[in-house]
């Protein structure tokens, strides 16, 4: 029997660390743990993010190519992908390579679930309501100028920033090869954050073009999801029933939530006076080594030369061209060589079977499926990626994490002992639907 390997890919300024809690949970969840392989490529961590999804992807896709190749032939029979944040996004640039420039290598071998935390797929907007004050909309303004600038090209990327707008990685990640590779997966999954993700909005995760939590300030009433399949989870995953919100209803604020409020300014004052310039001046130095670092291989890569330089760092050969690593192995190498939920309960029993969850959250979620919610105003990149990623199919599971870092709970960054029970029975949840999905 062949082995199912996964490849869990970590996001922006972070490593392949921050995925160890989906390793630990998804392991413990499946029933065929024997067949089943994890991989977190290595290469591209901290400042290495701030490269583009390009060279991100290039170098991450020749980690897994090598990670295939050290494998006995024949022994990986089917592969699955786990993206967090803008690991996503590099997830969905390699499934466009993998089937065609490095072919050869991933033969015989099935894709069956690319899975997303937390991932920007329409891109990073802060979208304002019209009848904010004038701070909010400056701050708004503030904060995208600064994602562009000190997070390199992967910030200019993220905010669509990134030259002509048709030419834009994320618009290109929608169509063509990468649309074409991702819809050779059995099934894809989106798992977004409801509250608390200042860093990736609702809607770019569940890939939508309303937000009822943006809408409403994150004040609507929500109910959340008590029939769920699963067993052995330790608390009830906390997942909205969409289907329940309505824009006219509202939710009483918790008790202590003014003193509450207000101790979170403090807090936030003092990381803007204190923290906050040190993380500025690193970021700045960290996008500078960026792109001096990257500049002749960016320029290659613009040329067309992606897939002959890595096809031959892999000794792969064909008519077209004739290489994949050069690029991206020189890359590594010069940079290595230079630098509110009401209490849990434990689930005791499946409620609704895991088919019954799977056709209710694989519906589309839209201005067009809930006219009662509003349209947000996209550019017409956004509307383009919207409408070529809703060609195909996908599970889409709304998440509220109790946490004030909801975008590093969501996949427990800091490790499953250090994780709060929302956080721990989301993955949980997660892995046991992959765990299902991977053995229909």
């Amino acid at each position: 029997m062949g082995k199912h390997l996964f490849v869990l890919v970590h996001g922006l300024w972070g490593n392949y660390k921050h995925m160890n809690a989906i390793r630990e949970v998804f392991a413990d969840s499946f029933h065929d743990k024997e067949n089943t392989l994890f991989f977190s490529p290595r290469q591209s961590g901290y400042f290495k993010t701030f490269d583009g999804i390009e060279i991100v992807g290039y170098r991450t896709l020749l980690e897994i190519c090598q990670f295939v190749e050290t494998r006995p032939k024949g022994e990986i029979t089917k592969i699955s992908f786990v993206g967090y944040s803008m690991g996503g996004l590099i997830a969905r640039f390699i499934v466009g390579k993998m089937f065609t420039e490095c072919h050869e290598l991933f033969q015989g071998i099935e894709p069956q679930l690319f899975i997303t935390f937390a991932t920007p797929h329409l891109g990073v907007h802060f979208y304002v309501r019209d009848h904010h004050a004038s701070h909010h909309k400056a701050i708004s303004r503030i904060l995208s100028a600064l994602g562009t600038t000190v997070l390199g090209r992967s910030g200019r990327q993220l905010f669509i920033q990134d030259g002509v707008p048709e030419k834009s990685i994320l618009v290109r990640l929608s169509k063509g090869e990468y649309l074409e590779g991702l819809s050779r997966f059995k099934h894809r999954i989106c798992i977004a954050n409801v509250k608390n993700d200042r860093t990736v909005a609702f809607y770019t995760s569940f890939i939508t073009d309303c937000d009822p939590f943006l809408e409403t300030e994150n004040q609507i009433k929500y109910e959340f999801e008590r029939n769920l399949p699963g067993t052995n989870l330790c608390m009830v995953p906390r997942i909205i029933d969409m289907n329940m919100l309505d824009p006219a209803s509202s939710r009483s604020p918790p008790e202590g939530h003014f003193y509450t409020r207000w101790m979170f300014i403090i807090v936030i004052c003092c990381f803007l006076t204190f923290v906050l310039p040190l993380i500025f001046v690193a970021n700045v130095l960290g996008t500078c080594y960026s792109y001096l670092a990257t500049v002749h291989y960016q320029n290659l890569l613009h040329q067309g030369e992606g897939r002959s330089l890595i096809r031959r760092k892999l000794g792969l050969r064909d008519k077209i061209a004739d290489s994949l690593r050069d690029t991206v192995g020189a890359i590594a190498s010069e940079q290595e060589d230079s630098l509110g939920a009401d209490s849990g309960q434990t689930i005791v029993k499946e409620n609704i079977s895991w088919e019954d969850f799977i056709k209710k959250y694989t519906n589309s979620w839209n201005s067009k499926s809930k006219p009662k919610f509003g349209v947000l105003n996209f550019d017409d990149q956004r509307k383009s990626i919207l409408t070529n990623l809703n060609k195909l199919s996908w599970i889409r599971i709304p998440l509220y994490i109790k946490s004030l870092n909801a975008h590093d709970g969501i996949v427990a960054r800091k490790g499953v002992k250090g994780a709060t029970p929302y956080s721990v029975s989301g993955l949980q949840f997660v892995a046991q639907l992959v765990d299902f999905l991977s053995s229909h």
